[in-house]
């Protein structure tokens, strides 16, 4: 599969469209004003790689209007093409036909995994390190996509099938330890139907226990029946009393002397003898003297008013004396109502019978278990059972924990078996997938690359370039001669050690970190020379690779122009296993 051509308008300020295209094998490609290779290649991965391309379309189609863009290739004789616009789902992969162009996928998860599948297309991370020479990209991103797979559909079905896998492990570890525990509770013999009792016991005396009532608070709920019938019945006494003296007053109180004939009887007499005396005061004076009992006739009458008067107030002091205390009665007996209620809404219950009937419940469980708890201390001293206790309590704390964690798992998930033929169908493996979980519980995951040269070695290994620990012979001999060549002859032997980390037989371990910090346009050399002979390696072998393309920026703005000079005459007998194309130099 070698590239072709680059088509694209309503990008990087290009309002017509703009054309880039390759016809030789080598081939320095001119670009469009205000067009860098970085762009090109930007738009290469948004053809090639659209399901993992979301990024870079936010960068590149932001405030862009009327998008197009298309690449074209020629894979096994075939003429193809993607082309696609700002959406998505506008990406169609098509295949040039004598009557036009037929659509072989459409949509950036179809079209992707159909270069994939049909044409062999690399990773991502192996693209952009050996094809464009970039070593810029989110690095761990784009290789975890790659450790998946290219279908954007594989990180969430890997995760689900872990979930799966997990919950499954757990599910088997709970039910078989259901069975131990089983077992364990079947070796405490006696113990165990002991404990079984005590623990429904426990349970009921739970339910129906009530909250800590003090003595008082039970004694006041047992008599509470009795004491409001004490109430009543004094209540009704004094009501009888109260009515009795109500009419003692009535009884009592006289009516009033100016009300009474007799009054005014003695009142007549005595005027009547007075008018008397002073009328006949020389012949029948002695008439004064009627007026004696006239006086002391009303004298009698008044002093037997007050005499009532006085015996009524002694019936109105016990009047008042048996409402005070009905009063004080009545208040007593809300008051005890009141606490009462106070107690059953402490107690957690709603009705005083309920009460009544937990509370000797409650006695005789506790009573029971006091019981039991004695037996069943006897029972533990033999040494089997605590052996055995011991076991079984070990098996029920595991137990829970497992319960605990499957708690915190979705509480359905799909069959794994089912989930990992959907991997496999997608080209993920499942085994690999399972592996770098396992590294990464167990914090033994290997690190990310985080320089070129780890990168590079990262795809050796992902493209069996790298065996036994280090580079092929092949490509190691390879890239020994590109960088004696292009350098000097003390970089024509070159190697890289486990860690990814540069080798020269020529320099020692100080020497050599000299010169990575003080020659960096060297360095290019070296990275690119490798880069190089992986890219030449992949061509020569069992096509692990399908794409036969490298599109790079101009090496000259990396290294000084003796090197790129050099390396020029490196491309010209490397373009005989690839397409070269470089972007952006001058002819």
């Amino acid at each position: 599969m070698q590239l072709q051509e680059l088509i694209f308008q309503g990008v990087l300020a290009q309002s017509r469209p703009a054309r880039v295209r390759i016809d030789e094998p080598l081939q320095v490609l001119e670009l469009p004003a205000g067009v860098g290779a970085s762009d090109v290649q930007d738009l290469l991965v948004l053809c090639l790689y659209p399901a993992q391309a979301a990024a870079l379309e936010d960068r590149v189609f932001k405030a862009s209007g009327g998008v197009k863009l298309a690449c074209a290739f020629l894979a096994r004789g075939s003429s193809l093409r993607v082309v696609r616009q700002a959406a998505t789902e506008s990406v169609r992969l098509q295949r040039k036909t004598t009557s036009g162009y037929e659509e072989l996928a459409r949509g950036a998860a179809d079209v992707q995994r159909a270069l994939q599948e049909k044409l062999n297309l690399p990773d991502l991370a192996t693209f952009y390190a050996l094809h464009l020479w970039r070593f810029d990209f989110d690095i761990e991103t784009v290789i975890n996509a790659a450790t998946l797979g290219n279908d954007p559909r594989i990180p969430e079905l890997a995760r689900l099938y872990l979930t799966s896998l997990e919950v499954e492990s757990i599910e088997d570890q709970i039910k078989e330890l259901d069975l131990r525990v089983e077992d364990g509770q079947r070796a405490l013999g006696e113990g165990a139907e002991l404990e079984e009792k005590l623990t429904r016991a426990r349970e009921k005396l739970a339910e129906v226990e009530l909250a800590e009532l003090s003595d008082e608070e039970i004694e006041l709920l047992q008599s509470r029946d009795a004491r409001m019938d004490d109430y009543d019945a004094q209540l009704g006494r004094l009501q009888s009393q109260l009515d009795t003296e109500r009419r003692q007053i009535e009884l009592s109180v006289p009516d009033e002397p100016t009300r009474t004939p007799l009054f005014w009887l003695g009142v007549g007499i005595a005027l009547a003898a007075f008018v008397a005396s002073l009328v006949f005061h020389q012949t029948h004076r002695i008439f004064a003297l009627g007026s004696i009992p006239g006086l002391a006739l009303g004298a009698f009458v008044l002093l037997r008013y007050y005499t009532s008067l006085s015996k009524a107030s002694v019936h109105q002091v016990r009047l008042d004396s048996i409402r005070r205390r009905i009063s004080q009665l009545r208040e007593e007996q809300i008051r005890v109502l009141e606490q009462v209620e106070h107690t059953l809404l402490h107690a957690g219950v709603e009705r005083e019978e309920e009460l009544q009937a937990r509370i000797p419940m409650a006695r005789k469980l506790r009573t029971v278990i006091q019981r039991m708890e004695s037996q069943l201390e006897a029972v533990r001293t033999n040494p089997e059972y605590r052996r055995a206790r011991k076991e079984l309590d070990s098996l029920q704390a595991e137990l829970v924990e497992l319960k605990r964690r499957r708690s915190e798992l979705p509480s359905f998930v799909m069959n794994s078996f089912q989930l990992e033929n959907d991997l496999q169908s997608l080209g993920a493996d499942p085994v690999e997938i399972r592996a770098n979980a396992d590294q990464g519980a167990d914090g033994s995951a290997a690190p990310l690359p985080s320089n070129p040269l780890e990168l590079l070695k990262w795809v050796a290994e992902r493209n069996g370039q790298w065996i036994h620990g280090a580079l092929s012979e092949s490509t190691r001999a390879m890239w020994s001669k590109v960088c004696g060549h292009v350098l000097s002859e003390r970089f024509s032997d070159v190697s890289l050690d486990d860690r990814g980390e540069l080798r020269v037989e020529a320099l020692t371990g100080e020497q050599l970190e000299l010169w990575q910090r003080t020659r960096s346009a060297e360095v290019q050399v070296v990275v690119c020379a490798l880069a190089l002979s992986l890219f030449i390696s992949t061509a020569r072998g069992d096509e692990r690779s399908g794409l036969e393309s490298i599109w790079i920026a101009d090496p000259a703005l990396m290294m000084t122009p003796a090197h790129a000079s050099r390396l020029e005459s490196v491309f010209k007998s490397a373009a005989r296993q690839g397409q070269i194309a470089i972007l952006g130099a001058k002819s």
